[in-house]
């Protein structure tokens, strides 16, 4: 289930999505990020408070690795990946228009499936046009 997106320090910005255990029970597998978390419990970062961070499924062991190699690398082997599901990393660009959609009254991220539910839900009840 690896891709070729490399674990990376930088300007991360996470968006809260969806539980594991929702997303077991409807996809058969839980997404997320994996961190690096150090033997102190704290999630590894550099000195712009960036968190050592890769996108991936739960138990994916190549994104393990990957993670691991880019802590090694980063000075920090010690450690293990911890990873958070429902969460999923935006680029600047993708916050900025996030930013946009949620000023113009839209959900702002498509991948937010508890959002799409309840939009769904509440058309379904109050049907599409709710300006007075």
């Amino acid at each position: 289930m690896s891709n070729t997106r490399k674990a990376q320090i930088g300007k991360t910005k996470i968006t809260r999505m969806n539980t594991g255990d929702a997303q077991k029970k409807h996809f058969g597998f839980a997404w997320g990020v994996y961190f690096w978390k150090l033997p102190n419990g704290h999630l590894f970062k550099d000195d712009d408070g960036n968190m050592l961070s890769i996108d991936s499924v739960e138990g994916d062991l190549g994104k393990m690795a990957e993670i691991r190699k880019a802590a090694a690398y980063y000075g920090q082997p010690e450690g293990e990946p911890w990873f958070y599901a429902g969460i999923k990393k935006v680029t600047d660009e993708q916050y900025e228009e996030q930013k946009a959609r949620l000023a113009e009254g839209l959900i702002p991220s498509m991948d937010d499936i508890g959002a799409i539910a309840a939009a769904k839900k509440s058309l379904e009840l109050y049907g599409g046009d709710v300006d007075g």
